[in-house]
């Protein structure tokens, strides 16, 4: 970004001050010449004729010099020319000035008082209008103004008696005094265009930074894109065989060591899941799917899953009654939920959380307070910027990674849910939700069944799966057959129609990677193997991407979308999902 210099501020305010000049120049000059007639019409029986005949053809000859110059500087001006045109109009307001005071000695009407106020009048009028007309570029008002006035001065003092002295030094002191109103009529503009220039200036790097930083931004998420779906691609693998292990491993010792390789498989699922997040709420496919619901369940849900969290800590957790019922998004509400309960609990060394609902006019408003260390007052915005963390200068993993509130703060907007933060510090936090109040009696429960895991459950569906990784479709494969399903794990889709016209069968679900070699994509295998088989079966889009434009396609196609690396219940649910379909296609 290149920074405007001291000079260049000079060059653009002198190009704006000839603009302001040359905006008035046609009038400027043709009253001048309308003043001049004015001027010896009154004369011509005190003046010689030849004298007001040169004059007057003198002044014509001028006002056609400087039409002229007015046409070339409007057909030809370019700001690097401001200082010749700026000589043009300066030479010309002399040459007018010489004029003018030549006239003012020359013509002097030593007989008669009457003709000298008249011409007092009318050279007094001239000088105190070039003031509002050129005081804009002080060189070419000076260049008018004391050739004008100084002769007529001059000439009255030489006059003689008291009467004219006066008059001359009256008229000394009004030219001193529009000098003096010049320069600081010319400095207070200066200082206006000076002023309106460097805001322009800063409006420009603004936006130039602006461009820089949303570029920064693109190239982060591409990176993070591409990034992504590299790095989920072993992870997925990983979770698979893990939960191979999972359920095949019974020994103790053995168990302990699959236990923390799942902790730590976990705690690298949730900073993928978190970038995720991020990502599908900047592209804009994350959809609110409103319902009327119980809070009650939630917070049953909740108390489940944190009270051991809380008991380890010392802390007492409390979730107190609620029968309230709200409007929204169950799944990205609780998201919410889940974030403020985690930060009370990482936050809150000693005393208690507590979480509650208050009705208010038509919402519900939701809080989690804790007694932890609270958060300054100056920090209570930045706390939703991205990897923000309060007391974590080591960027210690354990303390999370700084996603969560700028994820909350996301999915509020998404939502339409204002979120409300009220700290103090060393005494405590309380996170404030407002949720619109939902109707009792639309209340749709939501009851989540636990998937059994039953060895040859499933013994019956046929499950294609296309993924160019090798060790994706050997981990998938082992997982689907310790379920009891038969899986064709293919690399292409090719090779997928080969597999099941060989053994003469039909797919009940399908499941594809996005990205696949070559040109082809999950998309595309889907609708191959629906229009050959039907497009009634269950398919799966499997993905690492986080690009915007590729969640976008994606979610565009209408297939159900899971980001790896993927959970088994996920893949088990899908299954289930397979299961039941098939089982209605074979009632009716």
């Amino acid at each position: 970004m290149q920074q405007i210099t001291p000079s260049d501020f000079d060059h653009k305010i002198l190009s704006e001050q000839i603009k302001i000049l040359y905006g008035s120049k046609l009038m400027i000059i043709y009253i001048s010449l309308l003043v001049s007639i004015l001027l010896i019409y009154p004369l011509r029986d005190l003046v010689a004729q030849r004298d007001l005949i040169i004059w007057i053809s003198l002044v014509i000859i001028l006002v056609i010099m400087r039409t002229a110059s007015y046409v070339s500087y409007k057909r030809n001006y370019q700001p690097e020319l401001a200082k010749k045109y700026a000589l043009h109009f300066t030479l010309g307001s002399a040459g007018s000035g010489l004029l003018w005071g030549v006239a003012g000695f020359l013509f002097f009407p030593e007989q008669s008082t009457e003709h000298q106020f008249y011409m007092l009048i009318i050279f007094t009028g001239m000088s105190a209008a070039s003031l509002a007309s050129l005081h804009a570029y002080l060189p070419v008002f000076y260049a008018f103004l004391i050739p004008s006035l100084l002769p007529i001065t001059i000439k009255l003092f030489l006059q003689g008696d008291s009467l004219h002295i006066s008059l001359s030094i009256t008229v000394f002191v009004f030219l001193s005094g529009l000098s003096y109103f010049g320069l600081i009529f010319n400095r207070s503009l200066m200082q206006s265009l000076r002023l309106r220039f460097e805001n322009t200036d800063l409006v420009e790097q603004l936006r130039e930074q602006k461009e820089e930083a949303e570029k920064a931004n693109i190239a982060k998420s591409k990176f993070l894109a591409a990034a992504s779906h590299d790095l989920r691609q072993p992870l997925h693998a990983l979770i698979l065989f893990t939960s191979v292990l999972d359920e095949t491993i019974k020994y103790p010792k053995v168990r302990k060591v699959v236990d923390q390789i799942n902790a730590s498989v976990d705690a690298l699922q949730s900073l993928f899941n978190a970038l995720l997040d991020i990502s599908r709420l900047e592209a804009g496919v994350l959809v609110a799917e409103k319902v009327h619901f119980n809070l009650q369940q939630m917070f049953e849900k909740l108390a489940n899953d944190y009270s051991m969290a809380a008991k380890e800590k010392g802390l007492e957790l409390e979730f107190k009654a609620c029968t309230l019922a709200v409007y929204s998004d169950p799944a990205l509400l609780e998201q919410i939920m889940r974030n403020f309960v985690t930060n009370a609990i990482r936050y809150t060394d000693k005393g208690s959380i507590t979480i509650s609902c208050i009705e208010q006019n038509d919402v519900v408003r939701i809080d989690v307070s804790d007694t932890g260390v609270g958060i300054p007052a100056n920090k209570q915005q930045a706390i939703y910027t991205e990897f923000f963390q309060l007391g974590n200068p080591q960027r210690d993993r354990s303390k999370g990674l700084g996603l969560g509130l700028a994820i909350v703060e996301r999915i509020a907007k998404l939502l339409d849910h204002p979120i409300k933060v009220y700290s103090i510090p060393d005494e405590g936090s309380t996170f404030s939700i407002l949720v619109e109040q939902g109707d009792a009696t639309a209340v749709q429960s939501q009851q989540v069944q636990a998937i059994e895991a039953q060895q040859n459950a499933y013994n019956d569906l046929t499950i294609v799966m296309v993924d160019d990784e090798a060790s994706i479709r050997e981990g998938m494969q082992a997982l689907f057959e310790t379920w009891g399903c038969r899986i064709i794990a293919t690399a292409t889709l090719d090779e997928a129609i080969d597999d099941l016209t060989t053994q003469q069968l039909t797919p009940d679900g399908i499941i594809a990677d996005f990205r696949l070699a070559g040109t082809q994509t999950g998309i595309h295998v889907i609708q191959k193997l629906h229009a050959e088989y039907g497009d009634r079966i269950p398919a799966l889009i499997v993905t690492g991407d986080i690009e915007v434009d590729r969640l976008r396609e994606v979610n565009e196609s209408g297939f159900q979308l899971l980001h790896k690396p993927v959970a088994p219940a996920k893949l088990r649910a899908f299954v289930n999902n397979v299961m039941k379909n098939k089982q209605r296609r074979e009632t009716f």
